[in-house]
C-alpha cells in the first residue's frame, strides 16, 4: 500500500473515531469518549507523518500538487467541522450537567430545611 492510500485510510479512521465521539457525548459514555480522544491523538501524529511522506511521493511522481492538496483539504475541513460540532455538543452537555447539579444542590438544601422544620415539630409535640 502506498503512502497516499495509508493517509486516506488514516483520515477515514479518524473520521470514524470523531463520529464515535459524537455518539459517546450523546449517550454520556465518558469512557468511550476518553478512548476515542486518545486514539484520535494517535491518528493526528500518524496523519502528520503520512502527509509528509505523501507530499514527497507526489513530488516524485510529478502529481498535480494543487489538486492533491485541495482533495486533502476537503478531508481536513470535514474533520474540523465534526470536531467543532463535538465541542459544541460537549459544551452544551456540560452546561446542562452543571445546571442539574445546581438544581440538585438547591433541592438538597430545601430537604435539609424541611427536615429541620419537621425535626423541631417532632420535638415540640413530644414536649406537650
Amino acid at each position: 500500500m502506498n503512502a497516499e492510500s495509508e493517509l486516506l485510510r488514516a483520515y477515514r479512521e479518524w473520521h470514524r473515531l470523531a463520529q464515535a465521539e459524537t455518539k459517546a457525548i450523546q449517550t454520556r459514555n465518558w469512557n468511550l469518549l476518553s478512548d476515542c480522544h486518545l486514539a484520535i491523538k494517535d491518528y493526528q501524529v500518524l496523519v502528520s507523518n503520512l502527509t509528509r511522506d505523501v507530499r514527497q511521493e507526489w513530488q516524485t511522481k510529478g502529481c498535480n500538487l494543487v489538486e492533491k492538496e485541495k482533495n486533502l483539504q476537503v478531508l481536513v475541513s470535514d474533520l474540523i467541522d465534526l470536531t467543532r460540532r463535538n465541542q459544541e455538543l460537549l459544551k452544551t452537555t456540560i452546561s446542562a450537567a452543571r445546571k442539574q447539579i445546581t438544581q440538585l444542590g438547591e433541592s438538597g438544601k430545601n430537604l435539609r430545611q424541611l427536615q429541620r422544620s419537621y425535626g423541631l415539630v417532632s420535638v415540640r409535640s413530644r414536649a406537650y
